[in-house]
């Protein structure tokens, strides 16, 4: 399947915490592919909360001002989280709303780096792929009906 500017990418507070950590790594690439407009970033309220809860806490001030930086330049678009939240097995009930936001938004993929989760996805009857961003980049990124213009651009 090819991916183009309208593919939603759902990212889990877990990338948004890397991507603040190491704007290099993969969550940052791909955020970066975002604020460039080349794939569409998605989120909620909650996974936004949970991110900020864990950079503030955790992590160091430059961090926090690279999570500012994010939520600044990616045109971040925010799924409703369902209520009640529905009951999806065999995900853990602490990321039921990850699961429910994305499948609400009608994403193709979620990126998380929660390897729970991973797990507990690859179980579950999800109408979309669960990924690490890492895998993203390698597997389903090359479809992109850009990628030869982007992928000699510079992301810096």
């Amino acid at each position: 399947m090819m991916i183009d500017r309208t593919t939603l990418l759902f990212f889990d507070a877990s990338c948004l915490i890397a991507a603040a950590g190491s704007p290099t790594g993969g969550s940052g690439f791909l955020l970066t592919l975002c604020a460039k407009g080349y794939i569409r970033a998605v989120v909620s309220t909650y996974v936004l909360i949970e991110a900020a809860r864990n950079v503030q806490a955790r992590m160091s001030a430059g961090a926090w001002v690279n999570y500012q930086t994010i939520l600044q330049t990616v045109a971040l678009i925010i799924a409703p989280v369902p209520a009640p939240l529905p009951t999806v097995t065999p995900i853990n009930p602490k990321d039921v709303h990850v699961v429910a936001a994305a499948a609400v938004i009608k994403t193709s993929y979620l990126l998380t780096l929660d390897k729970g989760l991973l797990a507990e996805a690859q179980q579950a009857q999800l109408s979309f792929m669960v990924l690490t961003p890492g895998d993203f980049i390698k597997t389903v990124l090359p479809t992109h009906v850009e990628y030869p213009n982007f992928r000699s651009s510079s992301f810096t």
